[in-house]
């Protein structure tokens, strides 16, 4: 059976300046960065290691033209749920550091949730469970 899930995909147009927004703006640290016929860089919340996410450019050589090109269309379309501990204090500390927010926090039945956007447009949403 399927124990946890450990990786989440998400494609960015460079891997350089997308580790430097997960990193610097968002506090990700960087959990694996193998250099091959692939460049495989995986970053995860410093306290959070369970699921990593795996930035990656894909590559034309290896997926063909066609794919290649198909996967980078789909940049700015995806929506990944993260867990935080006090949604309203890290939307504001997101804030400062200059990241767009997409949705202010709203109290929902499920919780608290906030919507930002990394670099390239991608949703991401911020969910703090209820109290």
């Amino acid at each position: 059976m399927i124990e946890r899930l450990a990786v989440v995909p998400l494609i960015v147009k460079d891997l350089d300046e997308a580790f430097e927004f997960y990193t610097e703006k968002l506090g990700f640290e960087k959990v694996t960065d193998v250099r091959g016929p692939i460049h495989f860089l995986t970053v995860a919340p410093k306290n959070g290691r369970d699921t990593e996410i795996l930035l990656q450019v894909p590559d034309p050589k290896m997926l063909g033209d066609e794919r290649a090109a198909d996967m980078m269309s789909q940049i700015g379309k995806n929506s990944y749920i993260f867990l935080v501990n006090n949604c309203e204090a890290t939307v504001e500390e997101l804030r400062k550091k200059g990241v767009q927010i997409l949705l202010e926090p709203q109290t929902q039945p499920y919780g608290t949730q906030a919507i930002i956007a990394d670099l390239y447009g991608n949703s991401l949403v911020l969910r703090e469970p209820p109290k």
